[in-house]
C-alpha cells in the first residue's frame, strides 16, 4: 500500500478525485471530504475497507505514481496535460478527465523512463533511414510474433509523437507498444454477495514497446528479457522496415563507463581534430550499491567550460574508484568545437548510458570523428570490426 500513502500525501485538490475513481464513499474514509483530516487518518481508515477496495486503491494508485514522477510529468507536459504544480493532483484529474489519453500518457512514459532508467533497454540505429509512417501495415509483424509466442491473444497500440534531441531540435517517433496475454494467476475473492470466497484466474498482460526514429533510422526495444528484445528486433526489421536483421546492417555498441572513475586526459592523451578544443565531463550519474538509491553530480558551469563533475564529487568527499559501492549509470560529455570549414562553431552533448546508450549520431564529418575515433579511442565506444552503426 505504499502507492496509496503517496498519493494521500501528495495530492491536494484532488485528494477526493482518488476515492470517487475507486467507486469508493468518501464516508467510509472521511467525513465528508478528505482534506477534512490528515493523510494519516485518512490511510487508517482505508485499512479498514474490504480487500476489493484497498486492491483498487492500490491499482489506480500505482498508475497515479507512475505519471506523478518527473518523466511522467514531462510526458504530460509534451501532450498538454500539465494542469497545476502538483504532479498527483494532474495525474488524478487527467485519469477523471480522459482514461484514454491517460494510457497513452502512461505508455510513453513507460518507454521514455526505462529509456534513462531500466535495463531492458536496447538501441540501434540504421546507417541509412528507412522512411515510414504510423498507419504501416503490420500484419506480418503480429502473425510473426503470434507464432513466436506460441499465442494468437496479442495487441498492438501505435501512436505518433515527438521526442527533444539533443542534436535536432525535436524528431518524430513512431511507438508501438505490444501487449501479449501472460501467465495465469490465481487468487482467492469474495464473490459478488459477499457470502463465499471464490477463485478467480486472470491472465495478467506482459507489455512490450518498439520505437522507431524515421528521420534518423534509430530502433529502440524495451523488454525485461534480452531473448525478447532480440525477437522483437528481428521481427520488426522484417516485417516493418523489410531490414535485413544482420550485424553488418545493424548494430549494437558497448558503452565502457569504467574509464570514468578518474578524470579523462582528452587534450594531452588525443590529438583533438575537426574544430574539437575541448572536453568536459558535465555529469556523472552514480548508483549507490547494493542499495537502489542513487545521485546525480553536475558540473556548475556549462558555458566556459571552467568546472567538470569532477570537481563536484570532490566537493562532496566521494570515492568513484571503489566498484563495490558505487556504479557509474551515465556520463555526459560536452565537446567544445570552433568553425572549421564548414562544420560550425557548437558545443555536442554526449549522453552515455550503461550498458549501451549513446545520444550520439553520424549526421556529420564531426560526429562521425567523434563517434569512430576519438571516442573509440578513449575506449569509450567498443569498437567492432567492419563497425557502420552505433547505438543511439
Amino acid at each position: 500500500m505504499k502507492a496509496v500513502q503517496q498519493v494521500l500525501q501528495g495530492a491536494d485538490l484532488e485528494s477526493d478525485t482518488f476515492f470517487e475513481l475507486c467507486k469508493i464513499d468518501l464516508n467510509a474514509v472521511s467525513p465528508g471530504t478528505t482534506r477534512i483530516i490528515t493523510p494519516k487518518e485518512v490511510y487508517k481508515n482505508i485499512l479498514t475497507l474490504d480487500e476489493q477496495d484497498q486492491a483498487r486503491l492500490e491499482y489506480v494508485a500505482i498508475r497515479i505514481v507512475g505519471l506523478a514522477c518527473e518523466v511522467g510529468q514531462q510526458v504530460m507536459s509534451d501532450l498538454s496535460h500539465n494542469f497545476t504544480s502538483n504532479p498527483y493532483d494532474n495525474a488524478l484529474r487527467l485519469l477523471a478527465a480522459n482514461e484514454s489519453d491517460f494510457r497513452k500518457a502512461e505508455e510513453i512514459r513507460y518507454v521514455e523512463y526505462h529509456r534513462h532508467h531500466g535495463r531492458m533497454w536496447d538501441g540501434y540505429y540504421l546507417p541509412t533511414p528507412v522512411p515510414l509512417d504510423k498507419d504501416v501495415d503490420l500484419t506480418d509483424f503480429v502473425q510473426k510474433l503470434r507464432d513466436q509466442f506460441n499465442n494468437d491473444k496479442l495487441v498492438i497500440r501505435r501512436q505518433k509523437r515527438q521526442r527533444h534531441s539533443d542534436h535536432q531540435g525535436l524528431v518524430t517517433v513512431l511507438q508501438f507498444m505490444i501487449y501479449r496475454e501472460g501467465l495465469p494467476v490465481s487468487f482467492e475473492v469474495l464473490d459478488e454477495e459477499g457470502k463465499d470466497v471464490v477463485l478467480e484466474t486472470i491472465h495478467p498482460a506482459r507489455e512490450y514497446a518498439v520505437t522507431y526514429e524515421p528521420e534518423t533510422g534509430v530502433i529502440e526495444l524495451y523488454a525485461e528479457q534480452v531473448a525478447i528484445r532480440n525477437l522483437l528486433k528481428k521481427a520488426f526489421c522484417e516485417s516493418v522496415l523489410e531490414q535485413e536483421d544482420s550485424p553488418e546492417k545493424l548494430k549494437l555498441r558497448q558503452i565502457n563507463l569504467e574509464i570514468f572513475r578518474q578524470r579523462p586526459d582528452f587534450e594531452d592523451s588525443f590529438d583533438l581534430k575537426h574544430g574539437v578544443m575541448e572536453v568536459t565531463v558535465k555529469n556523472i550519474d552514480i548508483q549507490t550499491l547494493p542499495g537502489r538509491g542513487g545521485a546525480i553530480l553536475k558540473a556548475t558551469s556549462r558555458k566556459f567550460f571552467d568546472k567538470d563533475a569532477y570537481q563536484t564529487i570532490e566537493d562532496l568527499g566521494i570515492n568513484l574508484l571503489n566498484p563495490n559501492k558505487l556504479r557509474i549509470r551515465g556520463v555526459t560529455l560536452a565537446f567544445l568545437c570552433e568553425a572549421v570549414g564548414s562544420l560550425p562553431k557548437e558545443t555536442i552533448t554526449v549522453k552515455l548510458r550503461a550498458p549501451n546508450g549513446c545520444s550520439l549520431r553520424d549526421l556529420s564529418q564531426r560526429e562521425r570523428y567523434l563517434n569512430h575515433d576519438l571516442l573509440v579511442q578513449m575506449g569509450v565506444l567498443l569498437e567492432d570490426k567492419d563497425d557502420e552503426a552505433t547505438s543511439v
